[in-house]
């Protein structure tokens, strides 16, 4: 009798199918210790297969929707480092989601393009020092050189 795929694993494929390749999928799972029902690590063949046993659509490679970014789409948008990015999310400045984790974070672009963002980044721009909470001017680490 075949081993059968833990529930809570289906269920993280589904809510990753809808945007994330088999290979970046296989590299959430097994980042979170999850095995196969078999009790292997998650490959990219794997994922599909558990896909189709469990018919979940899919991608072969990301569908990226165009007003969610990730990390790194989120610093080039907005000209700055990823360090930039977490410490505004840190800071509370700025939202993000995450279906799990290990998974890519996922900003909203019109969180980006918000008022406060845009003061933040300019304030950044103009002192080399980010405003948030908990930091003084004394103590805040230079953001640029």
């Amino acid at each position: 009798m075949a081993e059968q795929t833990a529930p809570e694993n289906i269920e993280l494929l589904r809510q990753m199918a809808v945007r994330y390749s088999d290979e970046e999928i296989a590299r959430v799972l097994n980042r979170q210790g999850r095995r196969t029902g078999k009790g292997n690590r998650w490959t990219k063949k794997r994922v599909a297969s558990a896909r189709r046993r469990y018919v979940i659509d899919g991608h072969h490679r990301p569908c990226p929707d165009p007003e969610v970014l990730s990390l790194q789409q989120a610093a080039q948008y907005c000209g700055v480092s990823s360090t930039t990015i977490k410490r505004l999310v840190s800071s509370g400045l700025l939202n993000r989601n995450q279906v799990a984790p290990w998974a890519p974070w996922e900003i909203k672009r019109v969180d980006l393009e918000s008022e406060v963002i845009r003061q933040a980044l300019a304030y950044l721009q103009s002192t080399g020092k980010l405003p948030v909470r908990g930091n003084d001017s004394a103590t805040q680490q230079q953001l640029f050189t």
